[in-house]
Order: structure tokens, then sequence, then C-alpha cells
């Protein structure tokens, strides 16, 4: 017995206090100590998978560099000042909204990767608006997680929800949480409310052993260079999938109107474009694919509402020599945002609120 008590001795010292000191360092370490960009730094990743209602880390207010997700470490990368912060919910604006005129639900674009926080499109919408326009931004998020977070009490519907999705990603359909995915969120609400929980994650995710892994492998930006010359570089390139199929698409997105047209909401659709869409002739393609354009035509055909943004990119491209994309990444550059921001502006300016329809719909 005295030797294994002699042995459990060795262990904790030997073992488990330099374990505890390590997570103790991973903790109050800066978030984003071992990523090349602060989108990855504040995502909630422990392998413990502590309770959390939504993606980011609440309450962040940080400055620093990041470089593009195509050329990280490469010597095409180019570092760009980004500053950061989140509210409580951790979505990235300035200040949390309860109600707020317009909603933004989407991806990475929404969120603003590659962005500084005034460049953002929930900020610009504001600035251009000179205010008169409130906005709160939601991503990366989803429709159900807007769902979830006004069944909590959390927000309260907007007058105009704008939804938006990049090109190549998958529409998916709305699932409506049941009352058990309910007291879950509300266990996961208590629990973000306290900042040990972020230091928890920021502990045990382990990110330090990740970083030495990939510097170990030289892991870098696996982007696709553009015809010779031009500096730029894409994701996918020709390997670019374009099977989505039109119809299938607009039945997803005719659901999403109806729901919120169902709770008294006026619905927008502003899709965001692949890199090689808009830059199809730098890939080169010899046709731009129109899949956006397609879908578009039909959606308006359905009465949806949308922002046709790759023709807006068109029309600023022939005029302009201005880029709308970061070169070393696949997101969109300041002068893209705000062109989005002008667009979306003008219709909410100009097109009536809709009045509430039958609310039992999605019940």
């Amino acid at each position: 017995m005295p030797q294994l008590n002699k042995f459990l001795k060795r262990i904790i010292y030997y073992f488990l206090i330099p374990f505890l000191v390590y997570c103790f360092i991973e903790g109050v370490l800066p978030a984003t100590t071992y990523t090349f960009r602060y989108a990855e730094g504040l995502q909630f990743k422990s392998r413990l998978r502590i309770p959390h209602l939504t993606s980011n880390y609440p309450n962040i207010d940080s400055k620093g560099t990041a470089e593009g997700d195509l050329c990280h470490h490469t010597s095409n990368a180019i570092v760009k000042k980004e500053d950061w912060k989140t509210d409580k919910l951790g979505f990235r604006n300035n200040q949390f909204i309860e109600q707020a005129d317009i909603i933004l639900i989407g991806d990475s674009y929404i969120q603003g990767v590659g962005l500084s926080q005034e460049e953002t499109l929930g900020n610009q919408i504001i600035t251009k608006s000179d205010s008169t326009i409130s906005v709160y931004s939601m991503g990366p998020s989803s429709i159900v997680e807007f769902i979830r977070l006004m069944n909590l009490g959390l927000i309260k519907p907007p007058k105009v929800m704008i939804y938006s999705q990049v090109e190549r990603h998958r529409f998916y359909p709305i699932l409506m949480p049941t009352e058990r995915t309910l007291v879950k969120d509300k266990i996961k609400w208590w629990c973000s409310q306290y900042s040990l929980n972020v230091f928890l994650d920021k502990a045990t995710r382990l990110y330090s052993l990740d970083w030495m892994r990939a510097r170990i492998k030289e892991e870098k930006g696996r982007g696709v260079k553009a015809i010779e010359g031009s500096n730029m570089f894409f994701l996918n390139g020709k390997n670019q999938p374009y099977d989505k199929k039109v119809p299938d698409v607009v039945k997803k997105i005719k659901t999403y109107k109806m729901y919120f047209e169902s709770i008294g909401v006026r619905f927008i659709f502003y899709p965001n474009c692949n890199k090689e869409s808009v830059y199809y002739d730098y890939v080169p393609f010899d046709h731009q694919p129109d899949f956006l354009l397609r879908l578009d035509t039909a959606l308006q055909k359905e009465q949806v509402e949308t922002i046709n943004t790759l023709q807006i990119f068109n029309n600023y491209r022939a005029t302009h020599s201005d880029l709308l994309y970061h070169l070393d990444d696949t997101h969109w550059n300041p002068t893209a945002v705000g062109l989005i921001a002008d667009e979306i502006i003008r219709k909410y300016k100009k097109t009536p609120l809709p009045e509430g329809s039958d609310v039992t719909l999605f019940r």
C-alpha cells in the first residue's frame, strides 16, 4: 500500500501538475495566440464540449493582425490589421441590440472575416444610413439559431430579416427546436454568463499542440493561383463545384420566407458569390458561372425579395478596376461590402414592411 501511494504521488507530481499548469497557461493566453486570424481563435472548440449557446466567445474587444486563409504562412500572405468586438451572445457587433430594424444572418461573410470591425456589413449599413437604421449581425449563425435565441427571449423579431449564404455552401431546411432543445439552450445560456466558460474552453482546446503539429508539417494556405501576373488566389479554382439544382434551392428559400412572414417579418435573401464566380476570367473559366443569376430570376418569379449580388459586382467591375475580394483570401473586401450595404439601405427604405400573416404556420 505505501508503494501504491508513492506511485500515485509521482503520477501527480510528474504528470498531473504539469498538465494543469499547461492548461492554465493556455487559458490565460490571448484567444488568437496560435491562429493566423481571429475567426478561428474566437470559436468555442474545446474537446470537452463545454456548453455554449453560440459559436464565438462573448464580450471580446481585441486588436491584432491576420492573414488570408488561402496564403497564410506563405510569401503571398497579406497582413491585415483587424479589431474585433463581440457582444454578450458572441456575435460581432459593437453592442447588443435586442430588437433591431435589420438582422443579418449568415456565415463568415456576415461575421466579417478578413475585415476590421468598422468594415463589416452591419457596421457599414449603420454608418452609411447615419445610424438611422439599427442592425444586428448574427454570423456565423443560422435561422434555427435565431429561432432558439428568440424562444429564450434573448432577441426579438426585427422589421427585416436578411438571410445570407455563400454560393458554395449547401442550403438546409428549417428544423424547429423542440421543448427538449429549449431546456438545453437555457442551460447553455446560464453557463455562458460566466467568463469561466471561455477560460475552460481555451484551456482545454489544445490549440498549441495543433499549432506545433502544423508548424512541424509546414502547413500553409493552399490557395489555387489565378492567371499569371494577377497575384490572386482561389479556394478551388477550376474545380469549383456548380451542381446545385435551382428548383431545389428555391423550394428551401421559399420556406424561409414563409416562416418569417408568419411572424410578421419581411424577408430578403442575399447570396454571397464564390470568388471564382466574380473573377471567373482570372480562374480562368470560358464563361461566368451563372447559378446565382438563374437563382435570382427563379426567386423573383416566386416573389421572394432578393439582392442580386453577382449582378451588382458585375456592374461594378464593368466600370471600376478596384478589387472586390482580398487577393489572398476567399472573402470579400470593404469595397464589396459597401456596395451591398448601399443596396440593403435602398431596399429597406423603398419597400414597405409586410403585415403579419398566419403565426401558427411553423408551430
